[in-house]
């Protein structure tokens, strides 16, 4: 296999595999689950603490997350990329949920995308009466709610 001599970051000279080169043994006989189409999820959510919670979850769950903190920020999101799972707060800091719910129902790619309301007080309903995918989760949140959620959604 031809190398080339490459300089590092300290300045000593390496020899490493020229370009488009690779060694046999590192290139994947069979597709792996890194290499396998991740499941994407939106986050809509502003609270630090609630992000984190749910990013850890998600992730663990081999979710690949996009965030962003706002409904029209939510819309905008999904219809550039349709996602397979949104998690949103209840309470959104520009719009209501159940107006952003009802923007996100109206395209067509997004109609069956199941979602996940966070932060329903108790016995509160959900902010729109949705007979597609729809739990509501309240506060303060669990990696145990979160993952039986998305379980019971996403399968």
């Amino acid at each position: 296999m031809p190398y080339s001599n490459v300089k590092s970051k300290d300045a000593t000279e390496v020899r490493a595999p020229a370009r488009g080169d690779v060694p046999r043994e590192t290139q994947p006989a069979i597709p792996s689950t890194s290499t396998a189409r991740r499941r994407l999820a939106l986050l809509v959510d502003g609270d630090p603490v609630s992000v984190r919670l749910c990013r850890e979850t998600l992730e663990r769950m081999e979710f690949v997350i996009e965030r962003v903190d706002s409904g029209v920020a939510a819309v905008v999101a999904a219809r550039g990329r349709a996602p397979d799972l949104i998690l949103m707060d209840f309470q959104l800091r520009d719009v209501t949920a159940g107006e952003t719910i009802g923007w996100l129902r109206s395209n067509q790619a997004l109609t069956s995308v199941p979602i996940i309301v966070l932060g329903i007080a108790d016995g509160s309903r959900l902010p729109v009466k949705d007979p597609r995918a729809m739990v509501a989760i309240g506060k303060p949140l669990s990696p145990a709610a979160i993952e039986r959620a998305v379980r019971h959604l996403c399968g």
